[in-house]
């Protein structure tokens, strides 16, 4: 049966994804309060005191719907952007999985990317250190409490 390569976790590495996402909200605030400010000023500029004010309703109910229309679009943006990291939050999270298992002396299989992940060098140079890492350990004696206690006796 081949290997699914769907996403079924919507963050893996919480911390980061959602400092990630917390800065696409910043710029996307930021964004829009200068987008509304930048119409006022124009609109200040442009018209005459008496006519602003009876053009300000208008006006106000053309922010709101530019308002609405781009926080219509904002939650389509982070699952972009979240998305996205997961081609490279879930590498790294999968090879620091490997380096925690491969510290306790367990076997390691070799870390398989998905085709559009990034750190593809990442993932192929840990696996040549963990082939070399689980190559050597082979053909080291392994210390066991037995050992211990004879090397102890001599």
């Amino acid at each position: 049966m081949p290997q699914s390569n769907k996403r079924w976790r919507l963050f893996i590495d919480r911390p980061i994804q959602s400092a990630l996402l917390a800065r696409v909200v910043l710029y996307w605030a930021v964004s829009l309060l200068t987008q509304v400010l930048m119409v006022v000023f124009f609109a200040v500029i442009s018209s005459s005191p008496d006519d602003f004010y009876v053009r300000a309703q208008q006006l106000w109910s053309h922010l709101q719907l530019a308002i609405i229309a781009s926080a219509v679009v904002l939650p389509l943006i982070l699952l972009d952007v979240l998305r996205l990291s997961h081609r490279w939050v879930g590498p790294i999270f999968r090879v620091r999985t490997a380096l925690h298992a491969l510290s306790r002396g367990e076997h390691v299989p070799p870390i398989r990317l998905r085709e559009n992940d990034f750190w593809q060098e990442l993932a192929g140079d840990f696996n040549v250190i963990a082939d070399q890492f689980s190559k050597q350990n082979a053909t080291s004696p392994t210390v066991t409490d037995e050992n211990l206690a004879a090397l102890a006796k001599d």
